[in-house]
């Protein structure tokens, strides 16, 4: 007789257990992603790109006779911004040449007076020599009965007033030897001729770095004042982030950490970088009107600590850029907004 097949009960999960099961999945995928992605990083989006940003001004006040840059151009050091009309300028400069001159040739001239009465101080003490050789003989026939007492008080006047001739002589050549002894006179004219050519140099303003020019403010025909900006040149070179991360993000963050940065205008690249230095004080410090809390009513606010970013490479679409290539150093210009994660574990 044959065994009879018993049947196998079939299982039936139902809509409920399936939901319940596909969510556990996706809260179990959502933890993992935020344990490998999202944990032990800090993000802000007060950040903006900074650079070597340079007010160009002139040092001397005047009136502008050329302009030879314009917005966005790119210059070399050394290369000619901005010319002052430098007529006035070179004017001061043959004024202070001349007074250069005529200090020399005072100081020749006193030289020459002051050899003039060193001769007239030998002169003297000659006549003085002989003055006095003269008193010793009136002196030895007054004293023999051969001459008179008035003879005896001539060659005395005689020696008194040559000796006040030499005295006088020596004094002249003191008096015209301390007058270019240091050549005071000379170095005057010399520090003034100086200041007149530094001026003329100061009337031309040129590129202190290779950059590109930013505003300029330098209009051909405006008169301007010494510390008046007139052009704002922007160095050349990688720029940088500075990220403005709370109080609360940096107690981890370390100079080395890695960084991604997204810039709002170019939302199809990622800037790779890495954390350069912390700021040794809040933003707030830096103000111009820094916080006093030992003043009026205390309200607790969450500071915030400047961190440099420093930009090494650049992912995705930037400036004709493939999507997932990998660029250079990138340049970006400064002031932009950014997004900056640092992975501080």
């Amino acid at each position: 007789m044959a065994e009879a097949t018993v049947a196998q009960p079939r299982v039936r999960i139902g809509a409920r257990e399936l939901l319940v099961g596909i969510a556990l999945v996706a809260v179990a995928a959502g933890i993992g992603w935020w344990v490998l992605s999202l944990r032990g990083i800090e993000r802000t989006n007060d950040a903006f790109v900074e650079g070597h940003l340079s007010f160009l001004s002139s040092r001397v006040a005047g009136q502008i006779a050329e302009v030879r840059v314009t917005e966005n151009q790119r210059v070399k050091a050394g290369d000619v911004l901005v010319r002052l009309d430098t007529a006035d300028f070179e004017a001061r400069v043959a004024r202070a040449r001349a007074d250069l001159e005529v200090a020399r040739n005072q100081v020749a001239s006193a030289h020459a007076a002051a050899d003039a009465a060193a001769a007239q101080e030998i002169a003297a003490a000659v006549k003085l020599r002989h003055a006095e050789q003269e008193l010793e003989r009136a002196r030895g026939l007054f004293a023999s009965g051969v001459s008179s007492r008035t003879l005896l008080d001539a060659a005395q006047a005689a020696r008194d007033g040559a000796a006040a001739e030499r005295h006088a002589a020596q004094e002249r050549e003191r008096a015209e030897r301390a007058t270019f002894t240091n050549e005071a006179p000379i170095r005057q004219a010399e520090a003034r001729l100086r200041e007149a050519e530094l001026e003329l140099e100061h009337a031309v303003v040129t590129a202190p770095f290779d950059g590109v020019v930013g505003r300029r403010s330098a209009e051909v025909g405006a008169t301007v004042s010494p510390g008046q900006p007139l052009v704002a040149l922007l160095e050349n070179g990688a720029s940088w982030v500075t990220a403005n991360f709370k109080e609360t993000q940096i107690s981890e963050m370390d100079a080395g950490d890695r960084a991604e940065v997204r810039v709002d205008a170019f939302p199809g690249a990622v800037f790779r970088g890495h954390v350069e230095s912390l700021s040794p004080a809040t933003g707030a410090r830096y103000a111009l009107l820094p916080p006093d809390n030992a003043t009026g009513n205390f309200t607790k606010v969450v500071q915030r600590v400047p961190v440099r970013i420093a930009l090494d490479t650049v992912d995705g679409d930037h400036r004709g850029l493939p999507d997932g290539a990998t660029g250079p150093r990138p340049a970006l210009p400064v002031g932009l907004s950014v997004d900056v994660r640092v992975r501080v574990r």
